[in-house]
């Protein structure tokens, strides 16, 4: 029995939320949230703005298309055994020992599908710790095998990562062509979370080269799979996805729909780093409107959220969020305390880019009252 899993872990990091594009959809496409922030009211000046992609749920996460073959049923004891400490290991997100274990469970004996699905195991894995060249290696590696033996769904999936690693590395006509192929794959096979999930990823190509009608017609065909299959985690990130193409095309109204219906998913789906990205994006579109108190709960609401999961990077923005609106209230005092804190965990967590973007804005701002 083949077996093909999505999962949505919590992501950590802006490599990772990139590299989270795959799976909610069995990998879906993530939700590419554009957190950014500005002071624009405040300085009158074209702020300095932090672009961060996320899969939205992509933070997410979700994850890399999981591909699993026979693996969990496997009449092997010793693999069983082996594969399932490493996928223990993995969801503790104890990476390191669970490459250990998986290539372990490579040098028993493995049918070419046991050995194809555990390679892209690995490959997951590397993906999540950033290693871009080795998670690549071994995708590669499983479709070599994939195509030696006409396995046509593992195939896809390892074509899916691969397009994964190009799109990381910003190679995104590579990533458009792997991405097709698995598209084909995924259509010949009738696996329709496949299809939503490459028509996904196909759009948010499209969406970064800046062809937003193209990125909508994949997007909106996506949307439309995952409603028809009845995949909520995917429909809640083709639905954040399309709204983000309409707020690049600044139609904030249409953009606002789309993340409430993204909330109302999120929440039930009891995904609580899926809404806090949702009540953040709803927050920036009422920040765009200049409603600031109405974007302030929103940040505020969002905050609470990501506090209470730990998930640091995103309180982190969401306090950058805050301090960008209370600066456009022209409450330097607030805006500095809460941009203060924004920076102090930047570092913390190993972004010192996006501290010293923070940090120039706070000079701005002291600049600005020192004026006055």
């Amino acid at each position: 029995m083949k077996k093909k899993k999505s999962k949505a872990k919590k992501p950590k990091s802006l490599l990772g939320k990139i590299l989270i594009i795959a799976t909610i959809l069995g990998g879906v496409a993530a939700v590419i949230a554009i957190l950014y922030f500005g002071y624009d009211l405040f300085f009158q000046t074209q702020p300095e703005r932090i672009n961060e992609k996320v899969t939205s749920l992509e933070k997410k996460v979700g994850e890399m298309a999981e591909y699993l073959d026979g693996l969990p049923e496997t009449k092997n004891p010793d693999l069983k055994r082996l594969f399932e400490k490493g996928y223990s290991l993995y969801e503790e997100e104890k990476y390191s020992e669970a490459i250990d274990t998986f290539l372990a469970c490579m040098e028993l004996k493995t049918e070419d599908s046991e050995r194809e699905a555990l390679l892209i195991l690995i490959g997951n894995v590397f993906s999540t710790l950033g290693k871009l060249k080795e998670a690549e290696d071994h995708y590669q590696e499983a479709l070599l095998i994939g195509r030696r033996i006409k396995d046509k769904e593992g195939e896809a999936v390892a074509l899916g990562n691969i397009g994964l690693i190009y799109k990381a590395k910003g190679d995104l006509d590579s990533a458009l062509k792997y991405y097709q192929e698995a598209l084909e794959l995924d259509k010949e096979i009738g696996y329709k979370e496949g299809v939503a999930s490459d028509l996904g990823n196909i759009g948010n190509v499209y969406y970064l080269q800046g062809a937003l009608d193209q990125a909508l017609k994949y997007l909106d065909e996506a949307l439309k799979i995952n409603k028809e299959i009845g995949f909520n985690e995917g429909e809640a990130n083709s639905l954040g996805n399309i709204g983000l193409i309409y707020w690049a095309k600044r139609d904030l109204d249409s953009a606002l729909k789309y993340f409430e219906e993204v909330l109302n998913l999120e929440r039930k789906l009891g995904r609580k780093w899926g809404e806090a990205n949702a009540l953040g994006n709803i927050g920036l579109i009422y920040k765009d409107r200049t409603d600031l108190d109405r974007a302030l709960q929103y940040f505020e609401d969002a905050l609470k959220i990501d506090r209470e999961i730990g998930l640091k990077e995103g309180e982190a923005n969401n306090l950058n969020n805050i301090g960008s609106v209370y600066a456009d209230k022209g409450d330097p005092a607030q805006a500095l305390k809460h941009l203060d804190e924004a920076s102090k965990i930047f570092e913390e967590i190993g972004m010192p880019e996006k501290a010293e973007i923070v940090k120039r804005n706070i000079e701005r701002i002291k600049q600005m009252t020192n004026k006055k």
